[in-house]
């Protein structure tokens, strides 16, 4: 019995590995930050208040869907675990996670990533 229990721990069955390749472990007290551990999104300056965007110039808060009108623009916006998108009428656009990714609408418009967790996103909108 000890012999199969030894076995299977040289191995690598099991999830102890945490999905690693065989040899693949961290260093002795290397630290990596857990996955989907984030801290608090920032607060956005105009809250959930989508209608602030109506002049193009806000930063809102969108927890997992809105629709916003920016400068003219409709815009579905749909924030997931890895990534957030952006919908208009001729456009779909789709950045990865985190902050500091950019969707731009023709001439007139520019969406900001500022901050992005799980299901929700801090998002400035501004026009030229």
């Amino acid at each position: 019995m000890a012999a199969v229990v030894l076995a299977l721990a040289a191995g690598g069955c099991g999830s102890g590995s945490g999905g690693r390749a065989p040899g693949r472990e961290p260093a002795e007290g290397a630290a990596f930050p857990a996955p989907g551990i984030a801290g608090p999104l920032p607060e956005a300056a105009d809250g959930g208040d989508t209608g602030a965007c109506a002049d193009g110039a806000c930063e809102v808060l969108v927890t997992s869907t809105a629709d916003i009108t920016a400068n003219g623009m409709d815009v579905h916006v749909t924030v997931r675990d890895d990534y957030v998108a952006f919908r208009t009428a001729g456009t779909l656009m789709q950045l990865g996670g985190g902050a500091g990714g950019r969707a731009r609408f023709g001439d007139g418009l520019t969406a900001t990533v500022v901050a992005h967790d799980e299901d929700d996103a801090v998002l400035r909108f501004t026009t030229p």
